[in-house]
């Protein structure tokens, strides 16, 4: 079972057990629509794609493969490269080489983060898979025909290659083919600056009528640096997309070897990602709609967890074209000041739940990650600190659910006076009930919507420790990594410990227990903590300090439910 349907099951067991009581004890129904009463649905609006160029229709998936060669006048369709090197760019957060042949990227080091794959283990991140030969590299598709770039040499200026320092101007490494005995020239400029890892790349082709679409090649995947490569690669190693329609991906770990697949466009930009690193092109937020891209296409490989992608967008008039690459962690303000909405690569759980858990999600993730650095705290004490918080704040609601809970047992007697009444006459019984609880001044809901409060807060976190960089790797106490399970399941046997003792409080302070509940209150927290066994130790630990802090509040509303207990019943009304 993966873990996303772990949290769903511990959510609805837990959202049983806050309504049980509820259940016990219903309000009165709602009445109906009247005859004829509609609602209302809502028809997306149509899409249409990128305007197309002269070139003519986003290249097939077929086309990707370079199999026909494009044949420019003057120009050879291919050349021998034995010449193969690299030269680097240097900055405090990474440090990437390009090599000469086929201008693509050989390597990109992630020097702020550690790999924690044994293999690699202690050296900076890398997410270019070794001897990849298509990671940024360049293909020019006009109609059927392919000029594959990929087996010429480009001249590298500076050839030194650059050293960014911080505070440091922007600097500007160009990659250029020329031939030798005609005027077609291409020409590739990164811009880079030391604090982003962001960095642009503009591109221009000359000697030549430049119409059709440019194919650049995303690679087969990113390596993954992760302490189980394996599960990373089949749960996160992914290929994504952007359009008017929302984010579009496909797994890797889903394409068979020599199966062929595409997202079509227009997209806002292209990506490929794994947990918690991603390389994007984006285009510029200046850029007109004109210069999406049509398309991602994908080929699946022998080599396991690997499968080819490339993007593909029109070519301007006079031959250019501009996009900017993120390469680096999926860290939502890095991801956020790029644009186009690039924060979305982040998958925060089942698609029609992201238009909540983003914002709570971000907003959570801000939140510790600010306690963090002004309390100088390590993360896991400022966990326990949120979970003490969030009860605290909460308490107010929760004192109120349960004085609503308590006043709705007490006019029990009469509740099934008017049921007994009006047994045959379900519009007198409904009008009765809702009499009696504005005597009473009860309100139906009011013990339950409080105390679902907190389940929003705990599906935020199990995506913020899943898919967020900042607890990555990060130890507390004995716990080696609060983003994965705790290796000697302390925390979660104390979680499940905590939901017990809370239960058989708030159990020994009602005058009568239904035996459904004291059954719940044995099976619940076995249940709850099977399933939380393999959930990160970070979201075990905030949920368990947030059940121990519940200790106190519970034996306070204890004192209140036995005072509420000793007084008399209400007298019965008329009915």
């Amino acid at each position: 079972m993966s873990q996303e349907k772990r949290l769903v099951l511990a959510i609805v067991l837990m959202m049983g057990s806050v309504l049980l009581v509820n259940k016990l004890f219903p309000p009165a129904p709602q009445p109906e629509l009247p005859a004829g009463a509609d609602t209302v649905g809502v028809v997306p609006a149509e899409t249409t794609l990128a305007p197309g160029t002269e070139g003519g229709p986003a290249p097939e998936l077929g086309q990707v493969t370079g199999e026909a060669p494009l044949i420019v006048p003057g120009i050879a369709a291919a050349e021998e490269i034995i010449v193969e090197d690299t030269v680097w760019v240097n900055g405090p957060l990474y440090r990437i080489g390009f090599a000469q042949r086929g201008a693509r990227v050989v390597s990109a080091e992630m020097l702020g983060f550690e790999s924690l794959a044994e293999e690699t283990k202690g050296r900076p991140v890398q997410l270019v898979p070794q001897h990849e030969p298509d990671f940024f590299s360049h293909r020019w598709l006009v109609g059927d025909d392919t000029l594959d770039l990929r087996g010429m040499t480009f001249d590298i200026s500076p050839a030194s290659g650059l050293t960014l320092a911080t505070g440091g101007e922007h600097q500007v490494l160009t990659l250029a083919y020329q031939h030798p005995t005609a005027a077609f020239r291409v020409e590739l400029r990164y811009t880079f600056s030391a604090d982003s890892y962001a960095f642009d790349l503009e591109g221009r082709l000359s000697g030549v009528n430049a119409t059709g679409w440019w194919m650049l090649g995303l690679g087969s995947g990113l390596q993954s640096n992760e302490a189980d490569p394996e599960a990373d690669y089949n749960a996160n190693l992914a290929f994504a997309a952007r359009g008017p329609e929302g984010v579009e991906s496909q797994k890797i770990s889903d394409v068979e070897p020599g199966e062929r697949t595409s997202l079509d466009g227009p997209f806002d930009w292209v990506a490929v990602r794994t947990k918690y690193f991603v390389t994007a092109v984006v285009l510029p937020l200046e850029a007109g709609s004109e210069g999406r891209f049509g398309g991602l296409m994908i080929r699946g490989v022998s080599a396991p967890h690997r499968a080819e992608g490339a993007a593909s967008f029109p070519l301007a008039r006079d031959g250019s074209f501009a996009y900017t690459i993120y390469m680096g962690p999926t860290d939502h303000g890095r991801l956020s000041a790029v644009g186009r909405e690039l924060q979305q690569v982040i998958p925060y759980g089942y698609k029609w739940l992201q238009p909540v858990l983003r914002p709570l999600a971000a907003g959570i993730t801000s939140l510790l990650v600010w306690f963090h650095n002004v309390l100088g705290l390590s993360y896991g004490w400022v966990l326990i600190l949120f979970g003490i918080g969030i009860r605290v704040i909460l308490f107010p609601l929760y004192q109120k659910s349960m004085r609503s809970q308590m006043a709705t047992m007490r006019v029990q007697p009469l509740m099934k006076e008017i049921q007994e009444k009006h047994k045959n006459e379900p519009q007198r019984m409904q009008q009765e009930t809702m009499k009696l609880y504005r005597e009473h001044k009860i309100n139906p809901l009011g013990g339950c919507l409080p105390m679902l409060l907190p389940f929003p807060i705990l599906i935020a976190l199990f995506f913020v420790f899943r898919d967020t960089i900042e607890f990555r790797g990060v130890p507390f106490l004995w716990l080696p990594d609060l983003s994965r399970a705790d290796p000697y399941y302390i925390i979660p046997v104390l979680m499940g410990a905590s939901i017990f003792l809370l239960q058989w409080i708030s159990q020994r302070s009602m005058p009568q227990v239904n035996p459904q509940m004291k059954m719940m209150m044995y099976i619940m927290p076995v249940m709850m903590t099977v399933l939380f066994l393999r959930f990160a130790s970070g979201l075990n630990l905030y949920y368990a300090t947030m059940n121990l802090a519940s200790l106190p509040q519970q034996l306070y509303l204890n004192k209140e439910r036995r005072a509420a207990a000793s007084q008399p019943a209400p007298a019965k009304g008329k009915t």
